[in-house]
């Protein structure tokens, strides 16, 4: 028997047309920011569509948010939230535009850099903004987290700013807002999914709650992921998708991660590639060097799921046309060694991995893959 603690946000709405409930929150205050990407809200028409359900709210702009949000993206956004005097926030869009959302949500009060937060100079102490998460991506789960990922520059690393105080008020999840996502993104978020629901089943902090949702997130993906990809406007599998990463989402913010999310971190800021994608192409290799410590738990799964897992997700990325490693990137030894310099033990999603992992066991990991 295990105990364990579970967080959730407030209310979640799940489901088509569920935008429109919008209007029926209490939302506090007069102004909010909208928190988006660069071209996709605009492109789809959601501004407009958000700002007229809040109708009786104004609704201020702010559409900067990189693929990969970096904290210098958060401080621009939180300083212009201050100008505006806002009363709560919204972030709409896939991972980094819910994750800059957030850190601004969290920070706003303070009126400190979010890097002195990343560099434990201050702690969020204020009760942050009220927060609602729009998710228009299947797979970062961060709707439902209580971290942001953001990169930091300067030290060319991909780091978290953590607190519970950061876990979103609202979360509206309408499976409508993905129809548009393009064949990669799809691939890369739903695999991103994927990663959360397999190593939150498998970590060290896992429950029986949080398994029952992974479970489901897993099979789930199995069964639409590739019909999404092929098929963008397939409601139905966009559906699955979404009800799948939120569960995946809610496994990992109360059990944690594992190796492969701290391996991914650095290895995408190094590299500069997609985080779905990188975890995609970690996320056999690290299962494979993990079979000894999770041969109960895996025996288990396969069984309920009726397959093997490993080799499903090989397939899995096979079909939407994920490398098999990282080989083609040419990486040079020195740079898996600066890869693994940027790497965090004894914290974060790495303290979660069913065998406690250190360098020469990373190193043994990477070398099979680059």
């Amino acid at each position: 028997m295990k105990n364990f603690t579970l967080f959730f946000p407030e209310k979640i709405f799940f489901g088509i047309k569920k935008l429109n409930d919008l209007k029926n929150i209490q939302i506090p205050g007069y102004k909010g920011i909208l928190i988006t990407g660069k071209n996709f809200a605009i492109k789809t028409g959601l501004i407009k569509k958000i700002k007229y359900i809040l109708s009786d709210k104004k609704i201020v702009l702010f559409n900067e948010v990189e693929p990969e949000v970096s904290v210098e993206t958060v401080d621009k956004a939180a300083s212009f939230a201050r100008q505006e005097n806002i009363d709560f926030v919204i972030g709409l869009g896939g991972g980094s535009a819910l994750d800059c959302a957030k850190s601004v949500a969290g920070i706003y009060k303070e009126k400190y850099s979010v890097k002195d937060y990343l560099d434990n100079k201050v702690k969020i102490n204020k009760e942050p903004l009220f927060f609602i998460a729009i998710p228009t991506t299947a797979g970062t789960g961060s709707e439902v987290t209580k971290n942001a990922v953001l990169k930091y520059t300067e030290k060319n690393i991909k780091i978290s700013l953590r607190s519970e105080k950061l876990i979103p008020k609202i979360v509206i999840a309408d499976p409508e807002l993905t129809l548009t996502m393009p064949p990669d993104i799809t691939a890369y978020t739903g695999m991103d999914a994927l990663c959360h629901a397999v190593e939150s089943y498998f970590s060290i902090s896992a429950n029986s709650f949080t398994q029952i949702l992974a479970k489901n997130a897993i099979k789930l993906i199995f069964d639409n992921l590739y019909i999404a990809y092929k098929n963008g406007k397939n409601i139905i599998a966009r559906y699955n998708m979404l009800y799948a990463s939120l569960l995946a989402g809610i496994s990992f913010a109360n059990a944690g991660l594992g190796a492969v999310h701290g391996i991914s971190h650095p290895i995408g800021a190094v590299l500069n590639l997609q985080h779905g994608l990188v975890n995609a192409i970690l996320l056999p290799f690290v299962l494979d060097f993990n079979k000894k410590a999770i041969k109960k738990d895996l025996k288990i799964l396969e069984s309920n799921l009726n397959c093997s897992l490993i080799q499903n997700i090989k397939n899995l990325n096979k079909k939407l046309k994920i490398p098999e490693n990282f080989k083609l990137y040419n990486v040079s030894k020195e740079k898996i060694d600066y890869i693994i310099s940027k790497m965090e033990f004894k914290t974060g999603s790495m303290s979660y991995n069913p065998i406690k992992m250190d360098e020469y066991k990373v190193r043994k990991i990477l070398y099979r893959i680059f």
